[in-house]
């Protein structure tokens, strides 16, 4: 898979970086892709994305034609990532490793596949192998931060203080709708978070006859709401295009999107990304009371729940209250503009691969393994 981004219409040509993952996501798109998409900004950065599904001599090709100024390894588990790593090495340009989430402690509650997958030792190895191949770690968050130096990591680690971002020309305002509709969107790996909610939504469900529930994404709906009927819906996933799922959600029309989250240290290292993108859809956000989504509820920006009872009472004050949800709403998309804009990204991001250059030019040169 390629895709390429020229990003800059500076006089001086622009710092070009190659991303190289497992498999090119979201992950990828919204730390490195998104921000940087707009070719009237002078951001003096050019992105190609890249999988590495490929053999050595197609590696060395490809990082040839690339000819970057910065190798990124986000998320790569294979251990091919030590063969990128040496190419950047003898290429003479600095190297980062990228991560979202705490890829060394995945727990049993995202399902038993992943669970299996991602705790095989040979996996776990080679992501500890290509982590301290590079020059610098880059993580999402300062807890993820936290983790990863209990893991053990040695090398120098930074972390972001704006994980997803948005273009405040795209932010959406809230639609209108014939009855109230309570949405929840992720994948199958976020069941026990959902689950944990169910009783306070079914409760709710109850209590107000016209209320419809949604979910969207590779998630199934919990058995406990499927008694509901017709009042209850599944809406397709989009994987593979991120703007497009962000489309798709803006046109759904919830008047409250719920972001619930287990308290376990996996989660605690996640960025607060639900909250950005339902308050981009136009959407009151109700959020776990975790320290993830603290910054994006403040100052009315959101409302914080914990326990059915606590959900149960903000969900059912926000879907009746309209007044409630437009100053939510209004507080949070201003907060956006400010905070969560991807020129805030972009000197986040450019400040990093500037701190990388630093570290790499001072670093003592290390035999890498192929």
């Amino acid at each position: 898979m390629s895709n390429q981004f020229l990003l800059s219409a500076a006089a001086t040509a622009p710092r070009k970086i190659l991303v190289l993952s497992d498999k090119i996501t979201a992950t990828q798109f919204i730390s490195f892709g998104q921000a940087f998409g707009n070719p009237n900004a002078a951001n003096g950065l050019e992105v190609q994305f890249e999988d590495t599904a490929r053999s050595k001599d197609a590696m060395r090709r490809v990082f040839s034609e690339a000819a970057p100024d910065v190798l990124v390894l986000s998320r790569l588990t294979l251990q091919r990532g030590l063969y990128w790593a040496e190419l950047a090495r003898k290429a003479g340009i600095p190297s980062l490793y990228h991560i979202d989430d705490d890829l060394l402690c995945v727990p049993k509650s995202l399902g038993p596949e992943k669970y299996e997958a991602y705790n095989k030792p040979e996996r776990l190895q080679n992501l500890r192998d290509n982590i301290e191949a590079c020059d610098l770690l880059y993580v999402s968050t300062p807890a993820l931060q936290e983790a990863m130096e209990r893991n053990g990591i040695t090398r120098p680690i930074i972390a972001g203080d704006v994980y997803c971002s948005i273009d405040p020309a795209r932010i959406g305002t809230a639609l209108p709708a014939t009855g109230p509709v309570l949405g929840y969107m992720g994948t199958g790996g976020h069941a026990a978070d959902l689950a944990q909610v169910s009783p306070a939504i079914a409760r709710l469900m109850q209590d107000m006859p016209e209320l419809q529930f949604e979910i969207f994404g590779t998630i199934e709906m919990p058995e406990p709401l499927r008694r509901f009927g017709d009042r209850v819906r599944h809406i397709q996933p989009i994987m593979s295009d991120y703007n497009a799922f962000l489309q798709r959600l803006c046109s759904l029309g919830w008047w409250v999107g719920i972001a619930p989250l287990e308290d376990n240290n996996f989660n605690r290292c996640k960025a607060d990304t639900k909250w950005v993108e339902y308050s981009m859809a136009g959407l009151a956000v109700i959020a776990q009371d975790l320290p993830v989504y603290h910054r994006a509820c403040s100052d009315g920006a959101g409302i914080l729940a914990s326990g059915v009872d606590s959900w149960y009472d903000a969900m059912s004050k926000t879907l009746r209250d309209r007044a409630v949800r437009l100053a939510m709403i209004e507080k949070a998309q201003q907060k956006l503009r400010t905070v969560y804009a991807h020129a805030c990204l972009r000197r986040q991001v450019n400040d990093i691969l500037d701190q990388a250059t630093q570290i790499h030019a001072s670093r003592l040169t290390a035999p890498v393994s192929s």
